[in-house]
């Protein structure tokens, strides 16, 4: 499952939402007379939603940054799992007693070079600096509003050692044997956590979605602010928060053009 595009996509049609809600007040703010009384009223308003959005941007940081982690997480995954597939295969072959002595070496070169590509994507798929599926994330605690709920994530090391795979090798029937059952657990291992990432990236997908449509919601009460400058303060404040957050944790790595959101933002 990838949450990236529909995430991506809300992005853009939230941005675009926001740009028209500035012409309209940019608009407005000819035709209006603000009142010395009016703008203290206003201000104190303004504060308010301030203070508002600030403890979603908290909350949004968290959740973005966990999704991103989810989505990375998910590739590396994907990889690993095609190629423990691939060693099966070749694990399944080396049980015959029909092979030559060439034959097994073959299968066993193929083998190591599968293997070492396990340590490799576990190398490679990396978050912020932090090896994903290499342990380095542990147990992560993702903030899922302003209030203290939480969601607890954890992520397993997925190399040979963690997989069990370490000393596994097609030398002989015998080995090949061990080997195909060792396979059968990591097969399993590995599917077990692709469908934890799955079930959490759509947790998280429905949270995130959550907490931008309460900022849609602020973006609407910022409109009712007759002072156009601490709605135009406003409006800011909340684009900043939404790109600082959806375009590192989303849009970026989405099929959406990230230089459309640019545009967007002006």
């Amino acid at each position: 499952m990838r949450i990236n595009n529909d995430l991506g996509t809300w992005s853009v049609r939230y941005l675009q939402s926001l740009q028209n809600q500035q012409v309209s007040n940019v608009r407005n703010s000819s035709q209006t007379h603000v009142s010395v009384t009016r703008n203290i009223s206003t201000g104190t308003v303004a504060e308010g939603m301030r203070s508002q959005i600030n403890s979603y941007r908290e909350a949004m940081a968290s959740t973005y940054n966990a999704i991103g982690i989810m989505n990375t997480a998910e590739s590396g995954i994907q990889g690993i799992s095609n190629t423990v597939q691939k060693m099966k295969e070749l694990a399944t072959q080396a049980t015959s007693n029909n092979l030559t002595d060439d034959q097994r070496v073959r299968l066993q070169e193929q083998f190591s070079q599968l293997s070492q590509g396990i340590n490799r994507v576990v190398e490679q798929t990396t978050y912020d600096g932090k090896r994903v599926l290499g342990g380095d994330i542990g147990n992560m605690e993702v903030q899922l509003g302003t209030n203290q709920e939480q969601m607890s994530i954890t992520l397993p090391g997925m190399d040979l050692k963690n997989l069990g795979l370490e000393n596994a090798n097609l030398n002989s029937v015998e080995n090949a044997q061990n080997a195909l059952k060792t396979l059968d657990t990591a097969i399993q291992n590995v599917a077990n956590t692709k469908n934890y990432v799955n079930t959490i990236s759509e947790q998280l997908g429905n949270t995130a979605r959550n907490l931008s449509s309460t900022m849609l919601n602020i973006t609407s009460s910022v409109s009712s602010l007759n002072d156009t400058n601490a709605a135009r303060n406003m409006m800011d404040l909340i684009k900043t928060t939404l790109l600082s957050q959806a375009t590192s944790g989303v849009v970026s790595q989405s099929n959406t053009n990230s230089m459309s959101v640019l545009r967007l933002l002006g």
